[in-house]
């Protein structure tokens, strides 16, 4: 190992998804049955490393003051909100940035107790609907807002995007909206605490072909903010 329990506890706090970080800590402190314990959680292969890494600092004795480190980097990441650019398209020499696909399907990937997802034009890949159902099968409340032909007249729906999905489906009625407005959109919000937010439509276009940008907002106020913002918008009911 070339990183220090210090050097590996930051690293943690900037890449993995920061309930698994927490769990780890706790796991940590508790001993290396709960890290072996841990592992059948490690959902993302960044979360299963971190669990093999975890029980050599335990071995080592450095379990406790990791999860120390842990914890407080994780504190002061959640008080100091990180934004990255996510991009669909051509790529560039841009020292940071994360593609639009990869980061939505980590995303749904980490929830553990919400995901509000927004959406235009929506005709999503399989791998997003097998994520989304594995989500609501772990017992997320998975929320949609999505576009209708029946609201929208200039809207070209696909029907429903997600047949058999156990969500909470909302919608913006045309009786509400002002002549001629859209329900246009496109956010993913994952338990309040991180979101997604761009131009890129929930369609293999909008995620692997087009040129899109957005931005991952992680920590801070702005998730819960736009979540509680689309729950209280004036007009948006349960479809």
């Amino acid at each position: 190992m070339t990183e220090g329990p210090y050097e590996v506890a930051r690293r943690w706090a900037d890449e993995l998804p920061g309930d698994f970080a927490r769990r780890l800590a706790s796991a940590m402190r508790a001993g290396p049955d709960a890290i072996r314990t841990l592992q059948g959680d490690a959902v993302l292969p960044s979360s299963a490393a971190a669990t093999r890494l975890a029980l050599e600092l335990a071995a080592d004795g450095h379990g406790a003051y990791t999860a120390g480190v842990l914890v407080g980097r994780l504190d002061a990441l959640e008080e100091q909100p990180s934004v990255t650019p996510v991009w669909t398209g051509p790529e560039s020499s841009a020292p940071q940035g994360r593609l639009t696909l990869a980061v939505l399907g980590d995303l749904i990937a980490e929830a553990r107790s919400e995901i509000v997802l927004v959406s235009y034009a929506t005709l999503p890949t399989e791998h997003i609907r097998t994520a989304l159902s594995e989500a609501a099968s772990r017992g997320v409340d998975v929320i949609l807002l999505l576009e209708r032909s029946a609201d929208n007249p200039r809207f070209d729906g696909h029907g429903e995007p997600f047949p058999g999905l156990a969500a909470r489906r909302l919608c913006w009625p045309a009786g509400d909206r002002p002549a001629g407005a859209s329900m246009h959109a496109k956010v993913l919000v994952v338990d309040r605490k991180t979101a997604l937010v761009g131009s890129a439509n929930l369609t293999g276009y909008g995620l692997e072909r087009n040129l899109e940008a957005g931005m991952l907002i992680r920590g801070g106020p702005v998730p819960a903010l736009l979540a509680e913002h689309l729950f209280t918008a004036r007009g948006i009911e349960a479809a």
